[in-house]
């Protein structure tokens, strides 16, 4: 929410009921739509623009052409100056023939592996073309997935007289656990949820580990891996084996991010990556057996496409207070007791039937007789 006063430089006292109430809105005189077809129509039930008073709200807009309501390439700078050029056409139709823009609210879609520092490089955001002084920016991330392959929208407010202030509440968003489907896959699927929002992506990733262990012998050894290079890129493609830490910082290089993995029992995580200094971080969550997701949605019971999986990492190498609302979650599944005690726990082969108790006779046995199905009983 964004409140602007024409008042005095100094900051005015506000009345936060006076604003949730609605009645600032109530306060304009007039209200009217915009429409030109200069610009690209709405691309959905709501307006290109709507005029009131001396303000003109533009809705979000797109680098399209109004004609052809393509998007004039696949390169933000050149969907920038669109933007611009169609949000100008919008004012102009809204009575704001001498516009300047303000405040300009602009969103980046960032669902790729690694994003180039020079994605950001002022002169791929020509807003010095459109007047002076240049209007203030903000940029956020589009978390989840949108129905139009855009990279960059725009959101404004055009005002024809001077304002003092503008005061904006934040809302925070909490950290929910994203169930991975339950199988010897679950590793590599939650690591493809939070790089990429795909929980498919187990047989790709078991692909990528093979890669790139069978091309480094030397530092993949026997010794490193507890079986020969070769065997173990064998048994790694095989869908009913599961990961470990050689997995996870293996793909932490691969994506170059770093992966935390927070282990229920023990609350303690497991940092992947951190050697390399990533600017980057995802986490994982493990109950002993099984890896899910973590991630930071707006609110409880929001669809996963609205999911943030991937946060920067600040100079003091956390992920700031996103780090410890994760651990408060983890704590709060150890006080659930969400989590399989290994060591202790009693399991039956699924193949022959044979109890065992704990992780190492679980290992011991599959390596013996190779029979890796087992369920936990009680």
């Amino acid at each position: 929410m964004v409140w602007f006063s024409s008042s005095p430089i100094n900051f005015p006292t506000i009345d936060v009921g006076f604003l949730r109430s609605g009645s600032l809105l109530a306060a304009a005189a007039k209200k009217e739509a915009v429409v030109t077809v200069k610009a690209p129509a709405a691309l959905g039930p709501y307006s290109q623009a709507i005029k009131a008073n001396d303000l003109v709200f533009v809705s979000g807009a797109l680098g399209l052409i109004p004609e052809t309501r393509m998007l004039v390439s696949d390169k933000i700078e050149d969907q920038t100056e669109q933007v611009l050029r169609n949000m100008g056409e919008i004012l102009k139709a809204g009575g704001a023939a001498d516009y300047s823009f303000v405040v300009n609210t602009f969103r980046l879609k960032l669902r790729i592996h690694r994003q180039n520092e020079d994605s950001f490089s002022p002169k791929r955001f020509p807003f010095a073309d459109f007047g002076s002084p240049a209007p203030a920016r903000a940029a956020c991330q589009i978390w989840g997935r949108l129905f139009f392959p855009d990279k960059i929208r725009f959101f404004c407010i055009s005002l024809e007289f001077h304002f003092r202030c503008i005061i904006i509440w934040k809302m925070e968003g909490v950290i929910v656990r994203r169930v991975i489907p339950s199988d010897n896959s679950c590793l590599f699927n939650a690591v493809g949820y939070v790089m990429d929002h795909d929980k498919t992506k187990a047989p790709e990733l078991r692909q990528v580990i093979a890669a790139t262990v069978a091309s480094d012998p030397t530092k993949y050894s026997e010794a490193f891996l507890g079986k020969p290079n070769a065997e173990y890129c064998s048994w790694i493609l095989d869908s009913e084996k599961w990961g470990g830490a050689i997995e996870l910082a293996i793909l932490a290089d691969y994506y170059g991010r770093e992966i935390a993995a927070y282990d229920i029992q023990t609350t303690r995580c497991d940092l992947y990556g951190q050697e390399k200094h990533y600017s980057e971080r995802v986490m994982l969550i493990y109950d002993g057996l099984h890896y899910d997701a973590l991630a930071m949605s707006p609110f409880e019971g929001a669809p996963e496409e609205f999911d943030q999986t991937i946060f920067a990492v600040q100079k003091d190498r956390t992920i700031g207070p996103v780090e410890g609302l994760a651990l408060n979650l983890v704590k709060d599944q150890q006080r659930k007791r969400s989590y399989t005690d290994t060591a202790n726990f009693t399991l039956r082969c699924g193949v022959c039937q044979i109890g065992v108790v704990g992780q190492k006779e679980a290992v011991e046995h599959a390596q013996a007789t190779g029979h890796v199905n087992f369920q936990e009983y009680r």
